[in-house]
Order: C-alpha cells, then structure tokens, then sequence
C-alpha cells in the first residue's frame, strides 16, 4: 500500500474528533438560538452535549483498539477519556439539579420511628449530597471496571478433595472456621480452588454484580459465605414502609446491620482465611483489605474500595444516631471515622504514582473534590509558561488530547455555572485551542469555539485567525458560520481588516526614493486579502474606505501594477454602486453624501489602465520585426498616447485643488510622483516609436508635452519639481531636441 495514502489516513482519522466535538458544539449552538428565537420550545441540555463528548471519546477508543488489535496508549487515553466525561455527566449533573432545589436541599419525606433502616438510609442519601456524591462515584467506578471473566476451573463442591483424602473430620462446609486447627489438614488443591474462586467473587463483589456472586456460591456450595452476603440487602418491610412499596416487594435482609458489620469485619481479620475471602468480608464491612490485595489494586479499584468504607461508616453512624441500631450488640469494633477525600487521594497518589499523575485522572480528582475551576486555572499557568518561554515542556504540550480536554471542560463548566470559570481563562483555553485548530487546517472548526466567547474577545480572537485565511473558498464558509452563529460578522471583519493595516503598515514607509515598480510581494497580497474581507463580508462603507487606504500605500510604494491586480480581481463598478445603495439607505432620501472616495478609487482606476496600456505598447514593441503590422503598432502606440496625455492633464487634479483639505498632502504626494513619470516614460516612448516605426512627427509630438508641463493654468512643472524629476526631464528634453531637423 502507498505510504502516503497511509499517511492520509491517519491524519483524516486524526481529524476526525475534531469535528466531532466541534459539530456537537455546533448543534448545540444553533439549537440554543433557535429556542432563544422561539422557532424551537426546548432550550438545549449541555449534559447533552457532555453524554456526546463520552461517546466520541469512547468510540475514538474503540476504533484505534480495533484497528492495533490490542490496547494502545492512545486508545487508553481515549478510554480514560470516556470515563471522565462519564463522571463529569453523573457529578455535575447531580449538582446542578441539587442547587436548583434550592440551597443542595430536596424535600424528604417524614419519617417514623418505626421505619425500617433502609428508609433511613435513604434519607440520609437525600439530605447529605456529599454522600450521594460517593455514591455515584461507587456506580461510576462499579460500571467502568473490565469485564470479569469466570475461571475455568470454579468447582461446585466444597473441600472434595480433603473429604477424600480424611483430611477434615466434618462435612459440615464452616467446619474449619469453628474449629481453625483444622485448617491445616485441607488439600492444597482445595486451598486453590478456594483462592480462585475466592479472587473472582470478590472482583464480582466489588464490581455490584451481587446477582452473580449469590449464584457462584450455591454453586460451588459456598452456602456460608452466600448466607454472610444477605446481610448486604436492605431490611424493609413494605407493611409499614409504604412510600417504597413499589420499590421493595418483600422484606429482605436482616435488621441488626451493626451486629451484621462487626461479625463480618472480625472475619475479615481471620489470618487462617484466604486473603481473597477476607478481603470480601474488609469490603462488606467497609473496611480496606490487607496488603496482600490492596497491593494487587490499580487506581481505580483502591479509589472505589475508599468510596466504600465512607458510605458504610457514615451510614452506620447515621443509623447509630437514629437509634435503629444498637453500639451495644456491637462484637468487635468497627471504623467509626471515614477518610476524607482530600486524605483518599493523597494516599493514592502516593502508592499509584504513575496512574494519578496521569492527566485525566488529575481532571478526575478534581471531579471528584469538585475543584474544576482551580485546576482549569492553574493550566493556564502552563499554557503561558510556554508562551513566554519560561518552559519548554509541559502536558499542555506534551499530552495534546488534554488541551482539547480542557478547553471542552471550561466551555461546559461555564455553560453548567455562568461565571464560575473567569473569562480570562475561557479565553486563553480557547484561543489556544484554536490555534491548534488553525495549525489543522480545521477553519471551520475555530467560529464555534469563537461563539463561547464575549464580544470583545471574539473580535481580538477571532480577527487574529482570520488575518491569515486568504484561500477564498475558506474564506467564504467562515462568512457562512459567522452567520450562522449569529457572531457579530461586522465587527469582527473591520477587526480584522484593521489588524492587518496595522500588521503591514511598517512594510509601506515610503523611502526617499521611489521607484515605480511590477513587484506584487506576499505583504502586498496580504494587504489586499485584508480589504477583501470587507468586500466579500458586503461591508460596502468601510470596505471603500479600506480600498482607498490600501491604493494609497501601494501607489506611494510605487506599485501601481500591484494595485492592477487588485482592481483585476475585484469588482470596483459594483462596489461604487452598492456603497451608493448603502448610503441611500442610511442618509435621509434625496441627501447627497461626500464622493471623495469614489472618485478617488475612479482616478486610481483611471492610473491603472493607463499603465496597462502601457505594457500592451512594450509588448508590441518587444515583436517588432519586418513582417509586423506596421498600421496595428501605429494604433496600439497612438491609443497609448492619446490616454497618456489625458491622464497626465486629469489624474487627481480635481482632487487636489483644495490645498487646505486633510487629504490634500497624500493625494498631492501621490500626483507628483505619478505625473512626472507618466510624462517622461510618455516622452521616451514618444522618440523610440519615432524611430522604431519611422514616424518623425512623434518627436515633435514628444517636444510639445513641454507646454503642457510649462503653462501656469495645470503648473505641473510643480510636480516635477516636489518629485525631484524636473533635472531629469529637462535632459530628455535637450537631447530630443537635437533629433530635429
């Protein structure tokens, strides 16, 4: 296969998120509008928005894991990914929803003394949102965990090959936990067996899937620990619990919880016991499990096994509280203080360096401590560290995914709680996405990023890409989004329009100097590309305004041929008419408004066609030869002549007869400079086409320009003289005298 074409594959695969992401904004942005506009009821959910982020992210994964065949770092990026918007969605939709209850405070319902525990717990989940919140961080964790598979080698008998050999003395299944003296006389091959299906129970366990451990205990005949398992089920009774009728169709469970959780903890510290199974009473009591397999734990699964010694401590203690259970039945004391998630993380961070360090769980954990904003800020410490080269590396730049993580995270944040991210950082995040964007080659990418911006930075932001878009196509579609998002379209083109004057203007100094000359260099066509934007953005007022300021830069560089090319591409006709139309419309009717500017941009017109005639003569003259057609040069020359002589009595002398007018200095600068050499090339020519086509009468046609520039009406030895050229022309004029006979 052809190298290159794998190249574009990747590159368009590559791509292809981004304009995920950003159609997902897109849709969201138009959705909003329209409802603002009432031509959609419904106000779009930027939960939405956040739900397509994790799909993205997860099919991203999935796509580059189908195509290695095997987990790569990016695809695990795109995993991890895909659980952090998961968590986001289930956090900060949870809080969102609890703040505008008002104050994080739902109504609950009454509750009776007589209510059953579960009742009570359910309350307690109501009114402690921070508890609720670690719940959701259970689920979350529970739902993301990898699938578990089931060993092959799960038996259903209990302690077979010990029975067999004589080694146990009862057939009773819990004989060895009565009597552990016993435990020494079990087969090694039962005590594997155990251990396995020990280990995959309590990745069951830990993972919610109860359902499934119940069953691998009556199935291997672990009728034990399955009977220990009950005690995780909520007691209610639905004679008295009515508001959870539906909820609960039986009473399940058992009601002494706190004898339950100290019964199961004291196993849990039962050195005989496979440490798998001990780990499985540490996480129904709540408790962590020793290091045997906290050791064996990745982030994630210590996280979740923390999360879940809170919610059993707090829960106790609150059911403690409410008398509905007594500290008195309590066999062995149990955890009465749960960690702080502060403490939890700082401890994970330190025994799973590596994973915590990881950029995404950093975003993770501020999830978690729902400290987004701090985090969000303090990467834009990063972001301008490399800016202003006080760092060369950092995961802004090293981690490429977490710029784009970051810029979506402000976008919702502040979608979700206007104002909690400041501006400043929106703004940063976002004009150095989309100068990523930019880098691309993803344009239509950059208006919706734009759109989540106030309108000042919008105007900076925005004419600063737009400065360096000159392919027209480009150009158009930005014009479309523009519309289409309804960003302020105006402004933003004379921003940048404006920006682009400036950025050129010392690149137009004009020198002592001037030489007329054929250069179109990039600078020029930048400039022109900056006028453009309000031509094509049908800006008519502004946009001839900013065509006569760029004629003038160019013609007082001395590149009127530049210029050419610009009226060449643009249509000048019709921007005279539609800035007439404009002008009627904004004026009152039938009031006259200042023409300067058209007729400005008409002498210009004017000068280039005379140039262009001008090269049409040279080209001629260059074929001259004894087979041309002498009568077809005469015409070319005289045509040329003819408008010479014209230009030279007209260009911009209206313009220039008030001298006490703002515009006089530059038009008069740029009549002396164009005059006198239309006057000595037009003279030059004069003679050589006298003696290329044999015609004497054009040196004394070339001798009587000097009335022209001598008589006191027109004055243009003036011109001559401010120009410097006078010295010049005098010569010229001296030596063709001579040619007379």
């Amino acid at each position: 296969m052809d190298p290159t074409a794998n190249n574009k594959l990747h590159t368009g695969q590559q791509s292809q998120h981004f304009s995920q992401f950003t159609n997902t904004l897109k849709e969201y942005e138009i959705s909003f509008l329209n409802a603002k506009d009432g031509k959609n009821g419904n106000v779009p959910d930027i939960f939405d928005v956040v739900k397509e982020f994790r799909s993205i992210a997860a099919q991203s994964a999935a796509r580059i894991l189908s195509s290695h065949g095997e987990p790569t770092v990016e695809s695990q990026n795109w995993e991890l990914e895909a659980k952090f918007w998961y968590l986001f969605d289930l956090m900060m939709s949870f809080r969102a929803y609890t703040e505008s209850e008002g104050n994080g405070k739902t109504e609950t319902e009454k509750l009776h003394t007589y209510n059953s525990s579960a009742i009570f717990e359910k309350k307690l989940l109501q009114e402690n949102r921070e508890l609720y919140q670690i719940w959701i961080i259970i689920v979350w964790i529970q739902q993301n965990l990898p699938a578990i598979e089931r060993p092959s080698n799960v038996v259903t008998s209990k302690w077979s090959n010990s029975l067999i050999s004589g080694g146990l003395q009862s057939a009773d299944l819990d004989y060895p936990l009565r009597d552990p003296s016993n435990t020494k006389n079990i087969d090694n091959k039962d005590k594997e067996q155990d251990h396995t299906f020990f280990k995959y129970v309590y990745h069951l366990i830990i993972a919610g899937k109860f359902e499934e451990a119940f069953n691998e205990c009556r199935l291997s005949e672990n009728l034990t620990l399955c009977m220990i398992m009950c005690g995780m089920q909520e007691y209610v009774n639905p004679k008295i619990d009515e508001s959870v009728t539906t909820e609960f169709e039986t009473q399940q469970g058992i009601k002494k919880h706190a004898l339950w959780r100290s019964t199961v903890f004291n196993l849990s510290q039962q050195p005989q016991l496979d440490p798998y199974e001990r780990a499985i009473y540490s996480f129904l009591a709540g408790s962590l499990p020793d290091s045997t397999v906290l050791d064996d734990s990745d982030w994630e699964t210590e996280l979740l096994l923390n999360m879940n010694q809170i919610i059993q401590i707090e829960v106790e203690n609150y059911l403690l509280k409410e008398g509905k259970s007594d500290n008195k039945e309590i066999i062995v004391p149990v955890p009465r203080t749960a960690p702080t998630l502060e403490s939890i993380l700082n401890i994970l961070s330190i025994k799973h360096k590596e994973e915590s360090q990881h950029p995404i769980r950093v975003l993770i954990g501020s999830v978690i401590l729902n400290t987004l904003p701090q985090v969000i800020h303090s990467s834009i410490g990063m972001i301008v560290d490399i800016v202003k080269g006080r760092d060369t590396t950092n995961d802004i730049i090293d981690e490429p995914y977490l710029l784009r993580i970051l810029t979506h995270l402000a976008i919702v944040v502040d979608e979700i709680e206007p104002g909690s991210i400041p501006e400043e950082d929106k703004i940063q995040l976002i004009t150095t996405y989309i100068s990523i964007l930019k880098l691309k080659g993803l344009y239509d990418s950059i208006p919706v990023y734009v759109s989540f911006l106030d309108d000042n930075a919008i105007l900076e932001a925005y004419s600063f890409i737009l400065c360096t878009v000159d392919d027209p196509t480009v150009r158009q579609s930005q014009l479309n989004l523009m519309n289409l998002l309804r960003l302020p379209s105006n402004n933003i083109l004379k921003r940048t329009t404006e920006r682009i004057f400036s950025d050129t203007e010392e690149f137009y100094i004009p020198k002592d100097t001037i030489a007329i000359t054929s250069e179109l260099s990039d600078v020029d066509k930048h400039l022109m590309f900056g006028v453009e934007w309000l031509l094509q953005g049908h800006i008519y007022s502004d946009g001839l305004q900013s065509v006569v300021a760029m004629c003038r830069r160019l013609l007082l560089n001395g590149k009127v041929e530049a210029l050419q090319s610009f009226f060449e591409a643009n249509d000048m006709t019709a921007l005279i008419q539609n800035f007439a139309g404009e002008r009627a419309t904004i004026d009152q009717p039938g009031a006259p408004f200042d023409e300067s500017g058209i007729q400005e941009i008409k002498q210009y017109m004017f000068l280039t066609t005379g140039f262009k005639k001008y090269k049409e003569w040279q080209r001629a003259v260059t074929k001259l030869n004894s087979e041309s057609n002498i009568p077809t040069q005469i015409e070319i020359f005289q045509e040329y002549s003819r408008y010479s002589l014209e230009l030279v009595k007209s260009f911009l002398v209206e313009l220039t007869q008030d001298d006490t007018t703002v515009d006089f200095p530059v038009l008069y600068e740029i009549r002396a400079l164009y005059t006198p050499y239309l006057i000595i090339e037009l003279h030059t020519g004069l003679v050589n086409a006298s003696e290329l086509l044999q015609i004497p009468t054009f040196i004394s046609d070339a001798l009587k320009i000097t009335n022209v520039v001598a008589n006191e009406t027109d004055k243009i030895y003036l011109l001559f003289q401010t120009s410097g050229k006078l010295e010049e022309y005098l010569q010229l004029v001296a030596k063709t005298a001579t040619y007379v006979k």
